[in-house]
């Protein structure tokens, strides 16, 4: 496992976050489909091991990590469909996501356009680094 998975994973269990079992192959595939979106593999192996955070479940600055399934949910009662988020920020003052036609890591606000998402990160374990520890730009 790599090591930045095992710190985000220890400072969650640290925090008495619940986590959600790993998602399987086959889920992450199936979502790709849904959303016509190749997830990174830095993504892929973190959802190997959690499958984001149970329920509404946040970490201390107030960051959840969504399920495969939530995020599906999301994405189907968003409008904005080149958005594809995996996290939101005190129950949805913004979310943390990915563009379908950009790379890296944005973050949008609600009733926003999607042209107004702001790049914050280039891969997906820099942004778990950065709300971790609580960076500045994912606010």
């Amino acid at each position: 496992m790599e090591n930045w998975i095992q710190e985000a994973l220890f400072q969650w269990k640290s925090s008495k976050v619940k986590l959600n079992s790993q998602a399987s192959i086959s889920q992450i595939e199936k979502a790709e489909a849904i959303f016509n979106f190749k997830f990174p593999d830095d993504f892929k192996q973190l959802y190997l091991i959690a499958n984001g955070f149970e329920g509404l479940d946040w970490q201390q600055h107030m960051f959840s990590f969504w399920s495969l399934e939530r995020m599906i949910d999301e994405y189907n009662e968003n409008n904005n469909k080149e958005f594809i988020g995996f996290c939101d920020f005190l129950i949805m003052s913004h979310e943390i996501g990915y563009k379908k036609d950009k790379t890296g890591v944005f973050k949008l606000y609600p009733n926003a356009a999607e042209n107004e998402a702001e790049k914050i990160a280039e891969t997906f374990e820099e942004v778990v680094f950065m709300i971790n520890n609580s960076s500045d730009l994912i606010y």
